[in-house]
């Protein structure tokens, strides 16, 4: 090969050499001033509408998205599907709404349990004004609920009174290999709802988890009686970040307790104390009825105060005259529909019966009129004595 050629060949692998790395230089420049273009159908389209959280499993999707600016004709639109087939779509028509507002949803999507094992779902949020995109946010994920890596929930319920949530630490599962459960740091956030309306919402941040965890929180609010809730608890691991949601649903109804330990019962009466279980109030009675071996059923009753959880009330009742004998003694706390919310049964001796007082009838006083009747007769006699 000539010298020639020698330079013409040096010069071609050159300029090969310099293309290439001006075409890396602008694939890489580009890619530093939109590094997140091929990811933006995943993140908030523009800055006045911001998704803080989303969530979704099987069950339920839950979403908290703050407006930065007010906005008219808005709604949330979630769907579900898996692959490329549509499950379930439901829109939240929201309206207006104003700068700084922050509104949460939660959609139960209600697939038949029947539905089939699909490997994995998509669950997308949309926040749209009339047909305008203004932010869009989607998440993954399997067909089985997935399992805290070294924590448990043992148990998650709600009734009218409150919710309880107990979580115990895990160890690992192989065979052979003792470990030490490690401890974790959870937050928890916890919903009521009535239907799809969240009507609390409370969020316990940081709670260090070093064996069994047991709390309890209490309504501090007014239920409706017979109305269907849904408690909603959500579990966020930090190490792994992951979190898990758990449905606890009860009919609100109300719940007093009769304390066994605060019972009093002789020939003179009873003393019962009750105590509110439920934020449904509780208005009713206390009965307490005697059943003798021989002889007739007589029946005592003493409006209670009305009660809330927690509230208590000693509820007393005198019965004079009943006669000599054994009796069977049963209490009942009843609400107006004459429903038995709770009972206890005793027995009671009476030896000697109390004798019933009857107070006496005391003469009415002299009235007024009758007094200045008596003083003018009085006068009319004098005078006439004073005549004669």
């Amino acid at each position: 090969m000539s010298l020639t050629e020698k330079k013409n060949c040096s010069r071609e692998i050159e300029f090969i050499f310099r293309s290439f790395s001006l075409i890396l230089f602008l694939i890489f420049f580009c890619a530093q001033i939109n590094p997140v273009y091929g990811a933006i159908s995943g993140t908030n389209t523009k800055e006045d509408a911001i998704i803080i959280d989303f969530f979704s499993d099987h069950d339920l999707s839950d979403a908290t998205v703050r407006f930065e600016e007010p906005h008219k004709n808005v709604s949330l639109v979630f769907t579900l599907s898996s692959g490329k087939k549509i499950l379930k779509t439901e829109t939240f028509h929201l309206g207006s709404v104003q700068a700084g507002q922050e509104i949460t949803k939660v959609l139960f999507w209600g697939l038949p349990e029947d539905f089939g094992n699909r490997n994995s779902y998509t669950a997308q949020l949309y926040v749209k004004e009339g047909n305008e995109d203004l932010a869009t946010q989607k998440t993954s994920f399997p067909y089985r609920t997935p399992h805290l890596l070294n924590l448990k929930v043992v148990d998650f319920s709600a009734d009218s009174g409150k919710a309880s949530v107990l979580m115990t630490l895990t160890s690992s599962a192989n065979p052979g290999l003792v470990k030490v459960p490690e401890p974790c740091v959870i937050d928890l956030d916890i919903k009521l709802l009535s239907g799809t309306d969240i009507i609390h919402t409370e969020t316990l941040e940081n709670i260090p988890v070093t064996g069994t965890y047991y709390n309890t929180i209490n309504w501090s609010f007014l239920l409706e009686k017979d109305k269907n809730y849904t408690a909603l608890l959500k579990v966020h691991s930090r190490s792994p970040e992951l979190t898990t949601a758990h449905i606890s649903e009860f009919w609100a109804e109300e719940k007093v307790e009769i304390l066994d330990t605060d019972i009093d019962v002789d020939e003179y009466g009873a003393s019962v104390t009750v105590v509110g279980k439920s934020q449904v109030p509780f208005n009713g009675i206390v009965r307490v009825v005697l059943t003798p071996e021989e002889g007739d059923v007589q029946v005592f009753e003493e409006t209670a105060d009305i009660l809330t959880a927690g509230k208590d009330d000693t509820v007393g009742i005198i019965w004079q005259g009943v006669p000599r004998g054994d009796y069977n003694v049963k209490i009942y706390a009843v609400n107006l529909d004459d429903e038995v919310l709770d009972s206890h049964e005793t027995v009671l001796r009476v030896f000697d019966p109390v004798v019933e007082i009857t107070p006496q009838e005391e003469s009415p006083a002299f009235s007024f009129q009758a007094t200045l009747g008596i003083i003018l007769c009085l006068m009319v006699v004098m005078l006439r004595r004073r005549k004669k």
